[in-house]
């Protein structure tokens, strides 16, 4: 039996999410998907069932081992609800990347934290970035035919973390971020370049801050606070933007505010902190009005399978319990990498992307069997690992106070 392999890991998951499509269209990319989303399956078992202890592998954290019980318990009791929903189905639960798949990207943690050599990924990105290129001149026609250059795109912000660092890259990410751009407003994928805007603005802005954790923690809420006007006033946002630029691509229904409202209008108190499991649905008078009023049976069925916004997904599957759990690893390494004492840029510089992802799971990032996530729990993984390795004492030189105090080198 042939050893694990990480850049075979991140590859089957890249071909998989690149040809899931819908299946009634294209079957021969449902088979293609799920052919590679078992390849990648067998690639973690392999690691966490085959691979041999290395001499480079480190202690999980303290908090690894309850969490990880924490999220099998809660994973466990969220198939016995599936059991008992009139629609489960079971192909659904197996082979839907919004049903039970959704955790898997999760197991990518220890992957990172035990990956002692960086250097295969960094290269893999490089690679998957050249893909992007790729399907920005050549997309592969489907229901959506800019889906395979955005799950490419993932990789730009990860690589730029390597190309600060190592000093390498650094022309091809410029141009990478231009290009990232320009694909946000052909494909209209507005999160592009608000990661974009978030990563170089919290980089800057935590750069003023770094040696001072109270003034970080203002920054993030002064980051939050401004994601959630603009959720809260997106369309006028929006009316502000297309009468500076008069671009009227802009759908000035397509907000995520009423998405929020109807939720939480059609959950109760157990919804919101179990959830519905893994194939919950939740009702939703916006698609039923254009059904019903409009004649327009184009878009979903008014009782939905997903929600556009990660942390509203999180509630629908597993409530506020599995939203925590789900973000566990990532606010560790949030902490590890911006509040804990170490010499690391890498660490500083990855904290600070999943620090954006974070965020952004307010806005979009929908938890789902993704090469997105992949990416962001193995780098979770790999920001704590090296955020270990990397600790610095305290400097008895430090400019200190008792108020402000210093927090990591970088």
């Amino acid at each position: 039996m042939r050893k694990f392999s990480l850049n075979y890991l991140l590859g089957f998951v890249l071909v998989a999410t690149i040809f899931f499509d819908d299946p009634h269209l294209y079957y021969y990319k449902r088979i293609v998907y799920l052919v590679f989303m078992l390849l990648s399956l067998y690639e973690l078992y392999l690691f966490y069932f085959n691979r041999q202890p290395l001499e480079t592998d480190l202690p999980m954290p303290s908090w690894y081992p309850v969490w990880a019980w924490l999220f099998l318990i809660f994973a466990g009791y969220n198939l016995v609800v599936d059991l008992r929903n009139p629609g489960f189905s079971l192909i659904t639960e197996l082979n839907h990347p919004l049903a039970a798949l959704m955790i898997i990207p999760v197991l990518a943690f220890k992957v990172g934290y035990q990956t002692a050599d960086i250097k295969p990924f960094v290269r893999f990105l490089f690679g998957t970035c050249l893909l992007f290129c790729f399907f920005f001149i050549v997309p592969i026609q489907g229901t959506n035919i800019y889906t395979q250059g955005l799950t490419c795109c993932y990789a730009v912000l990860p690589l730029a973390i390597f190309a600060i660092d190592g000093k390498k890259y650094r022309t091809f990410i410029v141009l990478l971020v231009i290009l990232s751009a320009v694909y946000s407003q052909v494909s209209e994928s507005r999160t592009i370049i608000l990661r974009i805007l978030l990563f170089f603005g919290l980089l800057v802005a935590m750069n003023f801050v770094k040696r001072w954790k109270p003034l970080k923690l203002v920054v993030i809420g002064i980051t939050g606070f401004f994601i959630y006007q603009f959720l809260a006033h997106l369309q006028d946002w929006l009316e502000m933007f297309k009468s500076f630029s008069h671009d009227k691509s802009f759908d000035d229904e397509d907000t995520r505010t009423f998405l929020y409202n109807e939720v939480f209008s059609d959950f109760n108190i157990r919804d919101i902190i179990f959830g519905r499991g893994f194939q919950g649905k939740y009702f939703s008078p916006y698609f039923l009005w254009q059904q019903a009023m409009n004649h327009d049976f184009s878009g979903d069925a008014y009782y939905r399978f997903s929600v556009e916004v990660g942390f509203l997904e999180c509630l629908l599957k597993g409530g506020i319990a599995f939203f925590l759990l789900f973000i566990t690893p990532m606010v560790s390494a949030v902490y590890r990498g911006l509040f804990s004492r170490h010499n690391s840029k890498v660490v500083y510089l990855t904290a600070i992307y999943i620090l954006c992802e974070l965020l952004i799971l307010f806005v979009e990032n929908i938890p789902s069997y993704h090469f997105q996530f992949f990416l962001i729990f193995f780098l979770a993984g790999y920001c704590c690992r090296e955020a270990t390795l990397h600790q610095s004492p305290v400097n008895e030189d430090f400019r200190y106070n008792a108020l402000l105090q210093p927090g990591p080198l970088y």
